[in-house]
């Protein structure tokens, strides 16, 4: 006996599903590791408008699942946009919906400066202006300091994905938490690739040339040695290219925190590709997933960059996740 998946959609606090049931054409939610929201999109056949237009800014939830596992939450966010497209051959709605309302602060430039602040005072200081009401930092990244830090008609959402460039986290918005989480951190959370069993495919290059250093460099001006000043740390891969920081920092400590982040993310990108799965909840970006039975040098443990969860109702429910290499892998 085949599995079955399943899907729940609420719009605006009403369960949408049963109406949804025999006019979905397709239902992805997609998740990106570093940037501040995630997606979901729902089409629809809209031959008889069965379907009432949801209002920009409603709340929606999505949940998938296979019936005899039950159902996972994957998407809480708030409608972005509503396209209704149309010809001879048929007409079709479709919704998107994004993590972070779009109709909301969050979007609003500020100015303003912050002095002498680690980084999960000027989120918290940053989100409350614009009515992110909870911030969560990782222990890690938590403690460090910013002596002098400027907004300068910038975003919340902008200034977050920012300063995660810099220390090495990734930033994103969920309603009105904020999270900054360490880039590359030691989760646990982890799903297998198994050939055989649960891989449908896969498309992987484990070693690009373009994107590995063999050392990453960043510098700042000493005025009290009245001259410029470098940082340079080495990575693991084993080529013979250094990667310069565009941008002078304002003192070592900051150059320090710019060089380990170029140096995870050269790493990081050594090597790409992507797998097919069985639908999988617990996919979770930055994670790994643990690829088994493809090839030498292809099986082993992945970083997961993005995660896409696919519904349809000629495909059933399929897992597509966007990898990177871990540090262990690069070189």
């Amino acid at each position: 006996m085949s599995k079955r998946a399943q899907f729940m959609v609420m719009v605006a606090g009403t369960n949408i599903t049963t109406t949804l049931m025999p006019v979905l054409i397709s239902l992805t939610v997609s998740d990106k590791v570093g940037t501040h929201s995630d997606t979901a999109n729902l089409e629809i056949d809209d031959t008889q408008g069965r379907i009432l237009l949801p209002a920009i800014g409603a709340p929606v939830i999505v949940a998938l699942g296979w019936e005899e596992g039950g159902l996972r939450t994957v998407f809480t966010g708030t409608v972005d946009e509503v396209r209704s497209s149309g010809s001879r051959s048929g007409r079709t709605l479709s919704i998107t919906a994004k993590g972070v309302d779009t109709t909301k602060k969050p979007k609003e430039p500020q100015q303003r400066h912050f002095d002498d602040k680690p980084v999960e005072d000027i989120l918290k200081d940053a989100g409350k202006t614009v009515g992110v009401t909870e911030v969560e930092v990782d222990p890690d990244l938590k403690s460090i300091k910013r002596k002098y830090f400027e907004m300068r008609d910038e975003s919340f959402i902008h200034m977050g994905e920012r300063l995660a460039r810099e220390i090495g986290g990734n930033f994103r918005i969920q309603g009105t938490k904020a999270f900054l989480s360490k880039r590359g951190g030691a989760y646990t959370a982890a799903v297998v690739a198994a050939w055989g069993k649960n891989l449908h495919s896969w498309d992987m290059a484990p070693a690009l040339a373009r994107a590995q250093f063999s050392a990453v460099r960043a510098r700042w001006y000493d005025p009290k040695k009245a001259g410029w000043q470098e940082k340079e740390e080495g990575t693991s891969l084993k080529v013979s290219a250094r990667l310069d920081h565009r941008y002078a920092k304002p003192d070592s400590e900051e150059a320090s925190q710019q060089t380990g982040s170029d140096k995870a993310t050269s790493e990081r990108d050594a090597g790409e590709g992507s797998v097919t799965i069985e639908g999988d909840t617990t996919a979770i970006p930055d994670g790994l997933c643990i690829i088994t039975g493809a090839r030498a040098g292809i099986d082993g443990p992945w970083r997961i960059e993005t995660v896409t969860h696919a519904y349809s109702r000629g495909g059933g429910f399929v897992t597509t996740l966007d990898l990177k290499a871990p540090a262990s892998q690069g070189g």
